[in-house]
């Protein structure tokens, strides 16, 4: 009887011990907010994180969430019934480790852009929104200078910040270091456009868009989007087991853009231009292969 007792607490102990195991287990995958995200139900509050750059994404002070990229997450979201979200600012280059550690759902659908290497780390939704590299020039010039290799070939002078994305783009296309000429900010740039001064401003087009309407000037042209350099796409990004949740999001922007609730919702933020070029874009496959 001694030795049935002693073997009986024996189990009761290991059962003890595996039980207290499973709970630490447990608690472990509650401490992150969304294990659990292929498994999203109406009652789920979703983590997006934002870069705080209106008017894509902007966290209020209340915590709320506006902007493009959220308005467009939620609408997509409520046609799988979840309304309850919670922004996080996230760093842009912090993004995509927040998403593998899974403190947050997802990115919200302004946060990255589709580049390759980023689609060996995470999931990418189809495109969102996309702008372009783009000139704004006097009109006259808008016929003949359509991308880079037109302002080397043509030898006229092109006003880019330092250090930019467009300023390496020219000098790849083989504009001469000589023919670019910094600006410190856009006003000074369209005053020496206006000048005379350059025969070109390069930057992405919704800077240009939104320079060319404070100038109002009606001799100045946009020319978007240029003729050698690809669109850039953003779209919500999603940890790499999470596929469910991608393809929900994917079946729910195929929605909104056929509604048109996703023209309203861009037009709100006067980016009817991105939403003109997304429908262009190549599907997220394509440019992940690229």
């Amino acid at each position: 009887m001694l030795k049935m007792k002693s073997r009986s607490r024996s189990v009761s102990a290991t059962g003890i011990s595996t039980l207290g195991a499973l709970m630490s287990l447990l608690m472990s995958l509650i401490v992150s907010p969304s294990v659990f995200a292929a498994e999203l139900t109406p009652a789920d509050t979703i983590t997006i994180a934002i870069g705080n750059e209106p008017p894509y994404a902007v966290l209020n002070p209340d915590g709320t969430l506006t902007g493009a990229g959220p308005d467009i997450d939620r609408a997509i979201w409520g046609y799988a019934g979840i309304t309850k979200f919670k922004g996080e600012v996230v760093p842009y280059g912090a993004m995509i480790p927040a998403v593998q550690a899974r403190r947050v759902t997802m990115v919200s659908a302004a946060g990255l852009n589709i580049r390759p290497e980023r689609c060996e780390q995470i999931l990418f939704s189809e495109p969102v929104m996309c702008n372009s590299q783009a000139f704004l020039l006097q009109q006259q010039n808008a016929s003949r200078l359509k991308g880079y290799k037109e302002i080397a070939a043509s030898k006229v002078k092109l006003a880019v910040l330092p250090g930019s994305v467009q300023e390496r783009a020219a000098l790849a296309a083989g504009v001469k270091r000589e023919d670019l000429v910094p600006f410190p900010d856009g006003t000074s740039a369209v005053k020496m456009l206006q000048d005379g001064r350059v025969d070109a401003i390069a930057l992405n087009d919704t800077a240009l868009i939104e320079l060319k309407k404070r100038a109002n000037d009606g001799s100045l042209e946009v020319v978007m989007p240029l003729s050698d350099t690809p669109m850039d796409c953003a779209a919500a990004v999603f940890n790499k087991a999470d596929a469910s949740l991608r393809d929900t999001y994917n079946a729910g922007l195929k929605k909104l853009v056929e509604s048109g609730e996703y023209a309203k919702i861009m037009a709100k933020y006067g980016l009817e231009n991105d939403a003109r070029l997304m429908s262009l874009a190549k599907p997220t496959a394509e440019q992940c292969a690229r």
